[in-house]
């Protein structure tokens, strides 16, 4: 969040004309910032640990900068970064919404607390 942050308050600071000739380079070091940082703290924690085999999933594993530099990372320290094809790296936060609609559909709201149900079965599709 302080990467956010500062990124924030510099935007603030720009003109609208002076944000649109470079908003690319913004974006650009704002991911190259995030991934060198998820770089550096995956490496340290798989050296702190011992762990040899580090996967890297879900809709972040889609990145194709965090791939290259979070494996060139890890095999300069011995370690090997496992990840799925990018097919298969989604992010799961639109199907979880489409469960909880369907299940407000058939049951109606729930209770503030509420456990979670692994197995939940998901109605017939109409």
């Amino acid at each position: 969040s302080g990467l956010k942050t500062a990124v924030s308050l510099f935007i603030r600071n720009l003109s609208a004309e002076e944000f649109e000739s470079h908003k690319a380079d913004i974006a650009a070091s704002f991911q190259e910032a995030a991934v060198d940082s998820l770089a550096i703290k995956t490496v340290r924690v798989a050296q702190d640990n011992n762990i040899n085999h580090v996967t890297l999933s879900g809709g972040v594993a889609a990145n194709s900068r965090l791939r290259e530099v979070l494996a060139e990372s890890l095999k300069r320290v011995g370690k090997k970064l496992f990840c799925p094809s990018i097919q298969l790296c989604t992010d799961n936060a639109a199907m979880i919404a489409a469960t909880g609609y369907y299940k407000f559909q058939e049951l109606g709201p729930g209770e503030l607390i509420a456990n979670a149900i692994p197995n939940l079965a998901l109605p017939e599709a109409q």
